[in-house]
């Protein structure tokens, strides 16, 4: 065999070797799911899954009514709310109020915690607003009233 044709096969090999080898590095593996006991209490909030949830609260008539979710720093929650009918009064997360019979927004927190909605009913009949919420968050066990 020819030192010429030697040297063919000898880096025809070299090149083989590196293409099976990089072609092991570039295979992007999912690293397994940690139990979630063993991560400190800052790293399980991170695995906070995509929720999508839809309420009807009942708005009495002269009265006020929260709803509160708990988001971690950096949570994305996209929200909207109509009433049944008139016009309320509402203000989320420390924001500017609003007077309005629906709205809607995207709303990323700052900082982990609570975060609320405060709507005020002026009318003299009981209203019913429906929210519906998609994002990374966990809803409060019940409404409240205060």
């Amino acid at each position: 065999m020819a030192r010429k044709e030697w040297l063919i096969i000898v880096a025809a090999a070299v090149l083989a070797l590196a293409a099976v080898t990089s072609a092991h590095f570039w295979i992007v593996r999912r690293p397994p799911n940690p139990p979630s006991a063993a991560l400190p209490l800052s790293a399980r909030s991170l695995l906070q899954p995509f929720r999508k949830d839809s309420f009807d609260l009942q708005l009495a008539a002269k009265g006020e009514l929260e709803y509160r979710v708990a988001m971690q720093a950096g949570a994305t929650l996209v929200f909207s709310w109509t009433t049944s009918h008139g016009m309320v009064s509402c203000q989320f997360a420390n924001q500017n109020p609003l007077t309005a019979d629906a709205s809607h927004s995207a709303f990323e927190a700052q900082s982990s915690g609570w975060y609320r909605w405060r709507w005020k009913n002026p009318n003299g009949s009981p209203v019913t607003i429906h929210l519906k919420l998609n994002g990374y968050y966990e809803p409060a066990p019940m409404p409240y009233d205060r």
